[in-house]
This record gives structure tokens, sequence and C-alpha cells, in this order.
């Protein structure tokens, strides 16, 4: 089975989770910081959860009863986070005949996508799946991977957004074409020493400086 990695935007979009349970709660957290308008249906509700809804009263709704048809209409993606089969079956089939992405957890023949194991660093997001086969597997080795990120990680990042937003909009590089805005910022990202200047420029607020040195370089 070959799949397509993607990356989602769930800014002020509908997410249905089936389900109310620790695994429910998970899903939820992580739709929630990603700004998903989540709707949890389940007759009993971890309670947690409904400590979120107090806190989030704009993004998230909790049902307390059983998934009937229809609860799927109008979201972007589905969870199915029980362990009843049937019920899995039954909120695949639905979300699957409306073209909703569906995922069923543990339960890979009624999923649509797998989740993969993933973290997030200030925008750097690493997900590592096996396409459904063990997610403990994909667990480890996210592990392994996060453990090798840079400590600076997220200066580094932020040093890049800042370089980039200045090469696109200050007046300075208004003449560069796209292509060498693109070369400046892959020279800084596969130099290491670059790079590192780079970090120290944006702590001392001084990348600009940096960027015209490179500019000028460049011409």
């Amino acid at each position: 089975m070959k799949l397509y990695p993607v990356m989602i935007n769930l800014e002020g979009k509908k997410a249905v989770v089936v389900g109310g349970g620790t695994v429910a709660l998970r899903k939820v957290r992580d739709l929630l910081e990603c700004g998903a308008m989540v709707t949890v249906i389940a007759p009993e509700i971890h309670p947690d959860i409904d400590s979120l809804a107090a806190s989030h009263v704009s993004n998230l709704i909790i049902e307390r009863r059983h998934y009937r048809s229809g609860d799927c209409d109008g979201a972007m993606l589905v969870f199915s986070a029980t362990d009843n089969e049937s019920v899995n079956r039954e909120v695949y089939a639905e979300a699957a005949g409306k073209n909703i992405l569906v995922n069923a957890v543990d339960d890979p023949p009624n999923c649509s996508f797998f989740m993969p194991s993933w973290f997030n660093r200030n925008g750097l997001v690493v997900s590592v799946s096996t396409s459904g086969i063990s997610p403990s597997l994909s667990a480890r080795i996210r592990r392994d991977i996060e453990k090798n990120i840079p400590a600076d990680i997220e200066d580094a990042l932020s040093a890049l957004k800042q370089a980039r937003m200045l090469l696109r909009e200050d007046n300075d590089f208004a003449d560069l074409s796209s292509d060498r805005r693109g070369k400046i910022l892959k020279q800084i990202v596969l130099d290491d020493d670059l790079f590192g200047e780079l970090v120290d420029s944006f702590k001392n607020d001084s990348v600009k400086k940096m960027l015209l040195k490179l500019k000028t370089a460049d011409a």
C-alpha cells in the first residue's frame, strides 16, 4: 500500500471524534492545538475532555450520546476512538461515502488515513509512520529522532522565518528575483557556518545586515 504524506491546515475546520475515553482525549487535545472546531460524540466522556470544553467554549462541542448517521456531515477529518468494531465500521462507511478522511484507532481496515507518531518544535513538524503496521515502532523511531534535534532549533526556525520575510517584503531586497531569494536561503541552510551566523544574527537583531552582505556577494 502506497500512502501520500501530507500536512493539513485544520484552523477553523470541523473535526469529529467518536468516543470519549483516554484515546479520544489525546485526539481532542491535538486537534484543538491545531485550531480545529471539534465535536466529540460519546455516551460517556472523560473528565479531562469536559475540562477542555470549559476552556474552549467556541471550538469544542460535546454530544453525550451514541454515534448516529449524519454525525460526519461537514467534517474535514473524523476519528473513531472506540473499541467497538461495529461502530468503527459504521463511521468508516459514512465518512468514506462522503469523501471525508477517517481514522479508526488501532483498526486499519476502517481507516482511510493513518496517524503518524509526531512532534512539533516551533513549526518543525516531524512525523513517522509504519502505514498502520506498528504504531509502537513509529513512536520509538520518533523518540529517537526527537532526541537528536538541536536544542536551538526554535531559534534557527525563527531566524529562517525572519530571513524569508525580509527577503520577500523588505524594500532593500525588492530587486531580487524569486530564484535569487531562494538561492540565498538555500545557501544559508546548506552551509553550517552561515546557518550558525544566521542564528547569531537573529539573537543580535542583525539578520537584515547579514542578508545584505549575502546579497552583495551574490550580485
